[in-house]
């Protein structure tokens, strides 16, 4: 008889918690459905901390420019790729952060080309990326070229430090009629940390 009633109160629990529980999953998709999408305010935090932590690793103050920009731009792209945004929040983000001194405007525009190539046209052609590119003597250059096989378009970046002219034989050659020669350096890597307040750029 007892055995009966436990039994019973158990069929009876399980039938009322059932409903509860279904209730319970579906409140959580609904959560995770109707979250914020991102938005390029909200993704400062995410390019910040990207950044921040390719600093981190071991040896990274040791690399060279071109390395240190190639981890900081593999991190933040993943990152961001992580986040769901669309490719414009992404590059409005990566504007931002340039204009906010979180990024360079190369690692901007290098994490813009992994995107899409009009995301690196809109991120190359921003004024707060043209702006510190000017400012800090830097170029950057963006070309699409057309794979074979029709598949997407592939994204070429060259960005350069700044690029020098000394001249040769000084005002002997020019006086000699030889025009005043100059000789123009190799332009220097670019620079991640040219035209940055963030800390991995040790500030």
């Amino acid at each position: 008889m007892a055995s009966n009633r436990v039994r019973a109160i158990a069929i009876s629990l399980a039938v009322a918690l059932a409903p509860i529980g279904a209730g319970a999953v579906w409140a959580q998709n609904t959560t995770a459905s109707t979250a914020p999408a991102p938005t390029a305010q909200s993704l400062q935090a995410t390019i910040q901390q990207a950044a921040a932590s390719a600093a981190a690793q071991p040896g990274f103050a040791r690399l060279s420019a071109s390395a240190k920009l190639a981890a900081i731009q593999a991190a933040v792209s993943n990152a961001l790729a992580a986040s769901g945004a669309s490719p414009t929040v992404i590059s409005a983000a990566l504007v931002q952060a340039v204009a906010s001194g979180t990024v360079s405007a190369g690692v901007a525009i290098q994490v813009a080309a992994s995107v899409s190539p009009e995301a690196a046209q809109q991120v190359a052609s921003a004024p707060a990326v043209t702006q510190q590119l000017a400012q800090t003597g830097q170029s950057a250059t963006v070309t699409t070229a057309a794979t074979d096989g029709g598949g997407a378009p592939s994204v070429l970046v060259s960005l350069q430090g700044v690029s020098s002219t000394a001249p040769v034989d000084g005002g002997a050659a020019a006086g000699a009629g030889a025009g005043g020669n100059t000789q123009t350096n190799q332009p220097a890597p670019y620079d991640p940390c040219a035209g940055v307040v963030a800390a991995y750029c040790g500030s």
